[in-house]
């Protein structure tokens, strides 16, 4: 019997990531191609959509080429969201697609939460509001807006088509769009709910990716609402840390907790069952990445060297502590001008020290949500991890002491790849509902236990993370002002 295989794509910050898988999961080809990020002014933060074009073209024809097409039977996209992609009314980019770290619609962003809800600053509405107010021709001429994965879904297919993300209709409605200034119009009438047939690929794209023309593009999902899918989050008091470029927290419970200030938030599950408490963060990866090109420059296989440093050091990183807010941070500060620090250097801290604590330091700020989680009425019995961090076992076990819960390593980490195509399997037919598919799909290489006595000891290093920003939070916004008065903006590639 031929196999059944499955194309999932996760558009990811620094990156993109291919996977092909069969119906138990087996990865049995993948491609991982890279792309810049530009910031053209200081709080900015842009890609190419084209660039992510050329990326996902070239990607699906490496992995293609190592087995049989025929076996394929759906394409399913993830991708990083908020991402505003402007097309005009040829279907061209209208300018550099604003990413979900860019900070220059803040101020809309909390107009619109004042009118449409704590959800709306995710979605693309702020970021069009700061288009029509301040590029009002290129707000003039764009005709469409898309999402990541609704613009990869289209250049497959050729369709316009807004994707119901969350795998139901979109909370606001036309009159919603309206009521804040902006024209719904731009705005594809069309909605592909979660798991629905998106479209079929054309045959001129068929043809150059040497794919089957008509084969069907399923509707995906943002990039995080993928990987619980891929970690098999599923169940009350399950907790998911995508652990990319940025981090993300999800727990899943019987129903939506309210925090009056903010910090986390509930929404339904992608599978219809419970709900998900938990936030979006900006650090993650980025702050490894740094430390990596900064101090790790010339060494061979530099992220295994930090991994090996790191745990070297005894935890607590000989009395060094970071905060990781090297872009602000989101949940649950969400504080833009917020800043890396690291704290009780001495004479005899090694880049070691400094490896220690920059993992700690991420851990430490994913506890950080986990205890507003645990604030607002939830209980995380254990934590699955996804994401290219994941593969770093010295850090996994870092978090399970931090957080006191034992963490599950998914064989395949790049568990976005993996939940696209585990919704590519659902939308094709191959499973009935996503539970089944999930189960089938989904393995764990480790179980990581925390250590009691360690701990311990993080937990008291963990009340003075939390004041050191207390601390320094008026220093941080003095920061911010005194930079724009004696640099002003700048212009810089960030990756």
């Amino acid at each position: 019997m031929n196999p059944q295989l499955f194309l999932g794509l996760d558009l990811g910050t620094s990156g993109l990531k291919v996977g092909v898988l069969d119906a138990n999961g087996q990865l049995v080809a993948k491609a991982e191609p890279t792309y810049s990020t530009q910031s053209p002014q200081t709080g900015w933060v842009e890609q190419n959509p084209e660039k992510w074009w050329s990326a996902a073209a070239g990607a699906i024809k490496d992995v293609v080429r190592h087995i049989d097409q025929t076996h394929i039977k759906g394409v399913c996209v993830s991708g990083q969201s908020p991402a505003l992609i402007c097309l005009d009314a040829s279907g061209e980019i209208v300018r550099p697609a604003s990413i979900w770290s860019d900070q220059r619609a803040l101020a809309e962003g909390l107009e619109v939460a004042e009118h449409l809800g704590p959800l709306a600053p995710f979605s693309l509405l702020p970021r069009l509001l700061w288009l029509k107010r301040h590029e009002p021709a290129n707000y003039n001429r764009t005709k469409c807006v898309f999402e990541s994965f609704d613009y990869i879904s289209f250049k497959l297919t050729n369709q316009v088509a807004s994707i119901g993300a969350t795998g139901r209709p979109s909370p606001w409605s036309a009159k919603h769009i309206g009521s804040i200034g902006l024209d719904p119009e731009k705005f594809p009438s069309r909605l592909s709910q979660l798991g629905e047939v998106f479209g079929s690929l054309t045959p001129a794209v068929a043809s150059m990716l040497n794919l089957p023309s008509g084969l069907p593009v399923i509707a995906g999902t943002i990039d995080a609402f993928a990987a619980w899918l891929g970690t098999a989050t599923l169940s009350k008091g399950a907790l998911c840390n995508t652990a990319g470029t940025s981090e993300g927290i999800a727990l899943v419970w019987d129903k939506p907790l309210d925090d009056p200030q903010g910090r986390v938030l509930s929404m339904p599950h992608i599978t219809g069952d419970g709900w998900i408490i938990g936030g979006a963060m900006s650090t993650g990866g980025i702050m490894l990445d740094w430390f990596v090109r900064r101090f790790y420059d010339h060494v061979d296989n530099p992220y295994l060297a930090v991994a090996n440093d790191a745990d070297s050091v005894e935890p607590g990183a000989g009395g060094l502590m970071a905060l990781p807010y090297l872009v602000g941070e989101r949940s649950p500060i969400f504080d833009p001008n917020a800043r890396s620090v690291f704290f009780g250097v001495t004479e005899k801290h090694t880049r070691a020290h400094f490896a220690r604590a920059v993992l700690e330091s991420v851990a430490f700020a994913v506890r950080d949500v986990c205890e507003v989680i645990k604030e607002v009425g939830a209980e995380i019995a254990e934590v699955r991890v996804a994401g290219g961090a994941a593969k770093c076992n010295v850090w996994n076990q870092i978090k399970a002491d931090v957080l006191g819960r034992r963490v599950l390593v998914p064989e395949i980490t790049e568990s976005s790849v993996l939940g696209a195509a585990i919704i590519a399997a659902w939308g094709t037919g191959r499973f009935a509902n996503l539970a089944d598919a999930v189960e089938s799909m989904v393995k764990f290489r480790s179980t990581l236990e925390p250590h009691p006595e360690k701990h311990a000891a993080y937990s008291q290093l963990f009340t003075l993370y939390r004041r050191l920003y207390v601390h320094l939070k008026d220093d941080f916004t003095s920061l911010f002002h005194l930079n724009q008065a004696l640099y002003g903006s700048s212009s810089k590639t960030v990756s």
